[in-house]
């Protein structure tokens, strides 16, 4: 690491804001919060702050994850694809910096965007819980840290736009639309049936890493009410097994393990934020350019 990994941290996140995408971002963030206020007060009687929090777990997993893709699958292959790449490494930022200051560019884009969201959410409920309301907004920005990072290491293994679309359009898909298919599919394949509401332990380990159901577990344990995950559903799983968290669906004797625990989300989040960076970043100090 290297002191230049900031210069282009600060030259990124001032290009994002000349190009409007960090304007664009917040205003979706600050209309979701505006428009779940307005739809929430005016239908539902008696509803507390803290519920209100939990309102917004929904549409906060389904838009950020696309926002924060977008603002990152351009972030290194852009520089390679207008040749300006040559240009950059060929000042005092070298290959580390660029991966790394382009990683902490647009994450203070998404970081931002989510505050500034989150801080609006205080203005308009008011009365909602200090503590739970800044528990959820840390989650959110990691949430949000989470696809960046899964976009900027897609960003730096390839070398065209259209991969880079095509990889992060993939992963995006697998998480929400594949999902259950891949794991109580292979579920199904192993034992001739789907997942039971107690299924086997290695199940619920594979199910959870997924980053959208580490976000929903960890919300919905410093929220009131349940947060439910953003997921196409085949059947293989009962709608009561979406309602559990993997320590109720536990089976063996004793306590759930340490890896089926809400806390775990935390791991999960960090692992898909740290892996997508570090093979992008191999593929990146390997590449011709």
């Amino acid at each position: 690491m290297t002191a230049h990994i900031g210069t282009v941290a600060r030259k990124d996140f001032s290009d994002a804001g000349r190009s409007k995408l960090l304007w664009v971002l917040v205003g979706l963030l600050v209309v979701i919060v505006a428009v779940g206020y307005v739809a929430i007060w005016s239908t539902i009687d008696d509803v507390s702050g803290a519920e209100v929090l939990g309102f917004l777990g929904f549409p906060l997993q389904v838009v950020l994850p696309v926002a924060a893709l977008i603002v990152g699958y351009m972030a290194v292959v852009g520089e390679r694809r207008s040749g300006s790449i040559k240009l950059l490494l060929g000042l005092p930022p070298n290959r580390t910096d660029v991966v790394f200051g382009k990683l902490l560019g647009r994450t203070a884009v998404v970081v931002v965007a989510v505050a500034l969201a989150f801080v609006l959410s205080l203005v308009l409920f008011g009365s909602v819980p200090f503590v739970d309301w800044l528990a959820f907004g840390a989650l959110t920005i990691l949430f949000g840290v989470t696809f960046v990072g899964i976009a900027v290491g897609v960003s730096a293994s390839v070398s065209s736009r259209g991969r880079s679309m095509a990889l992060v359009v993939g992963v995006y898909m697998v998480l929400v639309a594949l999902w259950e298919l891949l794991t109580a599919g292979s579920y199904y394949l192993l034992y001739d049936e789907g997942p039971p509401l107690e299924p086997e332990t290695w199940y619920l380990l594979l199910d959870q890493f997924n980053p959208i159901f580490a976000y929903t577990n960890l919300a919905s344990s410093v929220v009131e009410g349940d947060i439910f995950p953003f997921q196409f559903q085949y059947g293989l799983e009962s709608i009561e097994a979406y309602q559990l968290t993997p320590a109720e669906r536990y089976a063996g004797s004793g306590d759930a393990p340490f890896f089926l625990q809400e806390w775990f989300g935390l791991v999960v989040l960090v692992v898909w934020l740290v892996v997508p960076v570090a093979i992008g970043y191999y593929r990146f100090q390997r590449a011709e350019l």
